[in-house]
């Protein structure tokens, strides 16, 4: 096979935070696949052929021992939804495909918790595919020694083996890289088995599957003969969600069973395929537009954006898209993960971006959040308990000890404290950043749907967040924002660029909600800000860092693409190509630099930063960096957003939802039709 790399690590079965499976090696046989925090997870395939057995996927290595042999791989492909490999074995010939069936425009099909390999059989009428799936995926690695318990179900037209832990202990972490411990798991194919090491080491080497089950070790097991065919695997968490109080089942879960669940895909997974597989080709189509590398960045981003979500209800019935904030710090619901994130919800379902918000307005108006601008965060995966970003660390018998010691243990339930109680640290807050992201991201909701209920319900809340960034928001004080990696920074420029969209924005909804005077009043207001600014950058080749630099300064002005987006008209077209020109100028081998103060870059902002020029050439000079970092990245982790523009090496963040901001330039595509 061709040894050119497609992506750092490959998603094989994805669906949320705590259901994902990856590969991090080209051959799916070299290695046992990975969690996206890294946690490795045994899952073997095995195809018997002509009296040998062949290992196709999993460290084939843990079974040579057994007489096994490696399959060898001769092909690997990517599309928007499936991961898909060709094998050899001897003279029999194996094509294999890995669904996660994700689409943003289909709320059903991305909230039903199964994904499937779909695999085609050339050469031997004979052969059996085998699938197992160790105890490993049941727990993280601290709480494996508590067993598993498990069965086989008879469905129609197939079997489940299924497992999870013998003590079941709902919602028990909450953290950044770690998984569930609860909930159970389903292996489904043609005949499906719990067993254990001895059993399969036995049937690997030739033995029949006449299983034992008498050790604690144990792995689902399914036998598949027919010569084209699907195993499935399915993940119910019994609970999904801590929502302030209320607990919550994923929105499939809510009105289905997983064994319902299992039987739709059984049944329909040729249909699921031919949705897939039309938007897919609608995707290929329009990246086209964008040159040879977007659509293989687009592929990177969307599994890896949908996947870092659940999707729940409340208990009133409205949608919530909740987010882990994967590998920067486990938050749910964050504000500056979201806003990156928004253009691939923008282009395909608009619903997803307010399912975002909710739990930030909803927070904001308990007692406990007394401030006059958004908050950062809704708590922290899987509890929607409260703000959990800038703790005050002070010692008093008020305090007391609840501050999370670590991944193992749960917050308080912050949302239920008064108003007096001073829990927050303000200079750890990112006030400017939030309330300017909160506005845009519902300016741009309303531009694509015409929907105005939901700056309706929350008027009061957008009226406190648009006078703080009157008041703070062309020089900010020295606070925290999205990329304060190298530290806080005092008239920060991007923000400030950021806080005049946001009231622009405002503007916009105002006089959308039949509120003409405030709508003139802020936008006038926009327009002086971004006057102030335009004069500012009139005195530099580009727009240095902060109003107290000079041009031996810069940094990626992002926040300039919804003013272009959205048809806002605050900035000159001049201004943007005099930036990318100071992008293309300071680029190095895997990007431009985040600002003057370091190497590293964000890959969410680089796509946003492309979208400003009208020039193609450096649009796509900006893009091949992303692609080259893709495939040569040192580091085996999914689509990372923040690395090195020298080595490539990541920083700390992976799998992160930002990536969906990869999407931003289909937005103003002449292509693009109106869903």
């Amino acid at each position: 096979m061709s040894n050119e790399r497609k992506l750092p690590a490959y998603p094989l079965f994805v669906k949320d935070p705590n259901f994902s499976i990856w590969s991090v090696t080209e051959e799916l046989n070299k290695s046992n696949p990975q969690t996206w925090w890294g946690e490795e997870k045994r899952i073997y395939g095995f195809l018997k052929t002509h009296g040998k057995t062949y290992c196709f996927f999993g460290n084939g290595a843990d079974f040579f021992a057994c007489g096994v042999l490696n399959a060898e791989q001769t092909g690997l492909e990517i599309t928007a939804f499936t991961t898909d490999y060709m094998f050899r074995a001897g003279e029999t010939a194996l094509r294999i495909k890995f669904v996660s069936p994700l689409p943003p425009d289909d709320l059903t099909l991305t909230a039903m918790p199964v994904c499937y390999m779909e695999y085609e059989i050339e050469g031997d009428k004979d052969a059996e595919l085998s699938l197992f799936v160790s105890r490993d995926v049941a727990s993280n690695a601290c709480n494996q020694e508590r067993g598993v318990r498990g069965g086989v179900i008879k469905c129609e037209g197939f079997e489940s083996a299924f497992f999870g832990l013998r003590k079941q202990q709902p919602l028990s972490n909450n953290g950044d890289l770690i998984g569930a411990d609860w909930g159970y798991w389903y292996l489904s194919g043609e005949e499906s088995f719990v067993l254990d090491e001895t059993d399969l080491s036995a049937y690997l080497a030739g033995g029949s599957k006449q299983f034992t089950n008498t050790k604690e070790e144990r792995y689902l097991g399914t036998f598949n003969h027919a010569q084209k065919g699907v195993v499935l695997l399915g993940y119910d968490d019994i609970v999904s969600i801590g929502y302030f109080g209320d607990y919550r089942k994923g929105d499939y879960l809510q009105d289905h069973t997983i064994l319902e669940a299992l039987q739709t895909v059984w049944r329909e997974y040729k249909k699921i395929d031919e949705r897939l597989t039309a938007f897919d080709e609608d995707l290929t189509e329009r990246a086209k537009s964008f040159g040879k590398d977007y659509y293989a960045i687009l592929c990177a981003a969307l599994r890896q954006t949908m996947s870092a979500h659940k999707l729940v209800k409340d208990g009133e019935g409205n949608l919530l898209f909740l987010s882990k904030e994967c590998g920067s710090n486990g938050c749910i619901a964050t504000v500056d993960v979201s806003y990156p994130s928004v253009p691939l919800f923008l282009l395909y379902n608009t619903k997803l971006i307010k399912g975002m918000m909710r739990p930030i307005v909803k927070f904001a108006r308990m007692p406990v959040w007394k401030y006059d601008f958004a908050p950062h965060d809704a708590g922290t995966y899987p509890h929607c308990c409260g703000h959990v970003y800038g703790f005050n660390h002070a010692e008093n018998k008020f305090l007391g000890n609840l501050i999370q010691k670590d991944d193992k243990e749960t917050w308080f339930p912050f949302y239920l404290l008064p108003a007096d109680y001073d829990i927050y640290d303000l200079k750890d807050q990112m006030p400017v950043e939030e309330c300017a992201n909160l506005l845009i991201m519902q300016y741009a909701c309303f531009s694509r749907d015409g929907d105005i209920s939901f700056f309706a319900e929350n008027f009061d809340l957008a009226e406190k967040w648009v006078e703080y960034l009157i008041k703070y928001g062309l020089k900010p004080e020295e606070q925290l924002c999205t990329d304060d990696f190298a530290g806080h920074l005092k008239n920060n420029l991007n923000l400030a660029i950021k806080a005049t969209v946001g009231i622009a924005c405002y503007a916009e909804l105002a006089g959308a909600a039949g509120k003409v005077n405030l709508a003139e009043q802020y936008r006038k207001k926009a327009e002086a800000f971004a006057e102030e600014i335009t004069a500012f950058a009139k005195n530099f080749p580009h727009i240095p860092i902060s109003w107290d630099s000079d041009e031996s300064t810069f940094s990626l002005k992002y926040n300039f693409a919804f003013d272009k987006l959205l048809g806002l008209n605050l900035f000159p077209q001049e201004v943007f190509e005099k930036e990318i020109d100071c992008y293309l100028n300071k680029i190095n081998k895997f990007g431009t630099p985040l600002d003057n103060r370091e190497t590293y870059t964000k890959s969410d902002w680089l796509c946003w930063v492309a979208s400003l020029t009208d020039d193609r050439e450096k649009r796509e000079k900006l893009l091949a960096s992303i692609a080259k970092f893709l495939k040569e990245s040192p580091d085996r982790v999914p689509f990372s957003d923040w690395y090195q523009t020298d080595t490539g090496s990541y920083i700390h963040f992976r799998a992160r939802s930002v990536q969906g901001g990869c999407f931003i330039l289909l937005l103003k595509s002449d292509e693009y039709v109106e869903r």
